[in-house]
């Protein structure tokens, strides 16, 4: 009670000046005393009119003495009481007198917010009522909250844009050289059996690589799509890992490369999609195959740390520009900027999402010849 009637006279003191407070205190003060007067002379009146009451006075002299009626009536606790009375009403005015000069303030300052919205103004904030600085602060976050979607509506358009833009090129490709080589079978332009079959081959090879595009295509826009919903088996990710190097043995012997797995725990569980995490893995050990073979070795390593499954798989060779590794995961995004080297340009994109929504982060870093992709997925208690 003491703290909210601290904030009144406060926000009293900021919104009139000591001029209005003085005018205001004064009229509230006269109000209260003709009300009060005016209710005395109403009590005498009913009491000079009811036959109860008629006389009373009269009867308390004869009874008690004029000398003791006088001393009651200007007794320092009626007084007290007739002052306190007069203050108590002096402040309901002074209430009814103030909220009467906010509302006007309201109008008043309402219409200058008005015409510095119109004119495109900015609006003093010291001289606004509480009230004005709560609703202009709201319709600011209004602005500010549309001004965002606004922003994300029209990065959407673009990145939808860039989608049709990347997916038309890259699936215009591949199908330009299958419709060229087609074209010469069709025609029977080839010379013999063995240039038809080479034609056959180039075909079949422009065939899976846009076969392979379509179905990234399709994995990345439904990682993308909030419709879609992971599952959440228990993994365990030294042996995951252990399956996949041996599914890649094959690859890395025939490209000359030797895969070193170095598992720093040998039980490390996460709760996830099995199908995605193995996708995203796949999307990782392709990716350092097909980059980082000139450098004959590829690590895997795997740990705990604060609570957090840290997988790393690094390839030597080439580094990647420091200004590219920002991009990386972009959808389409090569750093080889002529699009020539083998790839959708989506995998890592795919991996990217993947591990988002098991609530993780995936970065890259190239430094020394060393490029390394850092997993990190929360690791299951349970």
């Amino acid at each position: 009670m003491k703290l909210k009637f601290k904030q009144f006279i406060w926000r009293i003191w900021q919104q009139m000046s000591l001029l209005q407070i003085v005018v205001l205190a004064f009229l509230s003060w006269w109000a209260s005393v003709i009300t009060l007067r005016t209710i005395g002379l109403w009590l005498v009146s009913v009491t000079s009119d009811s036959i109860v009451l008629t006389g009373t006075t009269t009867r308390f002299i004869d009874l008690f003495g004029y000398g003791r009626y006088d001393r009651l009536l200007n007794s320092p606790w009626l007084i007290t009481v007739k002052y306190l009375g007069i203050l108590a009403v002096a402040f309901i005015f002074f209430n009814f007198f103030y909220w009467l000069f906010k509302q006007n303030l309201l109008r008043k300052q309402l219409r200058q917010i008005n015409i510095a919205i119109l004119q495109d103004q900015p609006m003093e904030q010291e001289s606004l009522i509480p009230e004005i600085i709560q609703l202009e602060e709201s319709v600011e976050k209004m602005r500010e909250h549309q001004a965002k979607l606004i922003e994300q509506e029209q990065e959407a358009q673009q990145a939808k844009n860039d989608l049709i833009t990347n997916v038309s090129h890259d699936l215009r490709t591949p199908l330009t050289s299958i419709l060229g080589y087609l074209s010469y079978i069709h025609e029977d332009r080839y010379r013999d059996e063995v240039e038809l079959r080479h034609y056959t081959e180039l075909v079949y090879g422009k065939a899976q690589r846009l076969h392979k595009l379509i179905d990234d295509l399709f994995d990345y826009t439904r990682l993308e799509s909030t419709e879609f919903h992971i599952k959440e088996d228990m993994l365990d990710m030294v042996e995951l890992l252990r399956q996949l190097v041996s599914e890649y043995e094959r690859s890395a012997v025939e490209k000359e490369v030797r895969i070193v797995e170095m598992y720093a725990v040998d039980n490390l569980k996460v709760k996830g999609d099995g199908m995605q995490i193995m996708r995203l893995f796949e999307n990782l050990f392709s990716n350092a195959l097909r980059y980082g073979a000139s450098g004959k070795k590829i690590d895997i390593s795997a740990k705990k740390e604060a609570g957090m499954a840290i997988i790393e798989v690094s390839n030597y060779g080439t580094e990647i520009p420091a200004s590219d590794l920002p991009q990386l995961f972009e959808r389409f995004y090569k750093v080889d900027k002529n699009r020539t080297t083998v790839g959708t340009g989506l995998g890592l994109a795919i991996a990217k999402s993947i591990v988002e929504r098991h609530g993780g982060h995936v970065f890259a870093t190239s430094r020394k010849g060393k490029t390394t992709f850092t997993v990190k997925l929360p690791i299951s208690e349970r």
